[in-house]
Formats: structure tokens, C-alpha cells, sequence
């Protein structure tokens, strides 16, 4: 083979490797990358709406509220709902999402929706001065939200 055939053949090949890459490449970026970086910008608006929301999570409201608490609590309640269900959502995308959870890059399936079912928790749990307050820690609003917070932050942190 002449130094121009060798040359020729390198070309090709390189030119078909580079093109084949590109090709990955651009797979990886909308199955992967894309999502992925989707899913984690979600996470953070999740974890920002929970350290929010934490003080009126852990906290009583009013005996009476007026209309103003009201829909602040609506608003907090579909706040986590929505935050639970696009957390899903957003994961589900990620295509070969359970070999990143191997490598830690995101949770793995069963903490995901352990996450999501903390914030459903809390959406359901707002602390109400009509729904008695138990001293017991395994029963009381105020611990179970605190103790829902700090798992949420521990499962997607």
C-alpha cells in the first residue's frame, strides 16, 4: 500500500469514526444529558420549595384562619404535590437512569419515591390547630413534618 492509499484509508476511517462519535454523542445528549440536567435542576427547586415551606411545615397555624392562611396552605399543599409528581416525572425520562443511580449520580429508584412519598406526606400534613397536638414524637405533626424534611434533604441532597 502506497503513502497515499495509507492516507486515504486514514482519512476515511478517522472521518467515519468522528462521525460515529458525533452520532453518540448527540444520542447521549438528548437521552441523557439533557434529562438528566432537567431532573437536577428539579431537585433543587424541590429542595428549595421544602426549605421554604419548613418554618409553616413546622409550625402550627392559626386556630381560625382566615382566607389569606387558607389559600397559603392550599398553595403549600399543591406546591409538594407538584413537586412529588414532576420529580417522578422528570426521573423517568432519564433514559438508563439505573446506571447513574449506581454511581450515585442520581437516587436509585425505591429512594426517589421514598422522597416523593415524604412530599406527599407533607402536602397531606399541614400542621392544623383543630387536629390535636400529641406530645408523642412518633405522632406529632411538628416531628413527623421536621422528620419528613430532613429525609427529603437526605434522600435528594
Amino acid at each position: 500500500m502506497s503513502g497515499i492509499e495509507q492516507a486515504a484509508w486514514t482519512a476515511a476511517f478517522t472521518l467515519l469514526g468522528g462521525t460515529l462519535l458525533f452520532i453518540f454523542g448527540e444520542f447521549a445528549k438528548v437521552l441523557i444529558i439533557v434529562p438528566l440536567q432537567k431532573y437536577k435542576e428539579h431537585v433543587q427547586v424541590t429542595l428549595d420549595r421544602v426549605e421554604f415551606y419548613s418554618n409553616q411545615l413546622t409550625n402550627f397555624f392559626s386556630e381560625k384562619p382566615d382566607n389569606e392562611e387558607l389559600e397559603r396552605m392550599r398553595q403549600i399543599s399543591a406546591d409538594l404535590r407538584s413537586a412529588a409528581t414532576q420529580l417522578k416525572s422528570k426521573y423517568t425520562v432519564i433514559s438508563l437512569n439505573w446506571p447513574l443511580a449506581i454511581i450515585r449520580v442520581i437516587p436509585n429508584k425505591k429512594q426517589l419515591g421514598e422522597a416523593c412519598g415524604c412530599l406527599i406526606f407533607l402536602s397531606n400534613n399541614l400542621p392544623q390547630p383543630d387536629r390535636p397536638r400529641n406530645r408523642d414524637p412518633k405522632y406529632d405533626q411538628i416531628t413527623l413534618n421536621d422528620n419528613r424534611i430532613e429525609e427529603i434533604k437526605a434522600l435528594l441532597g
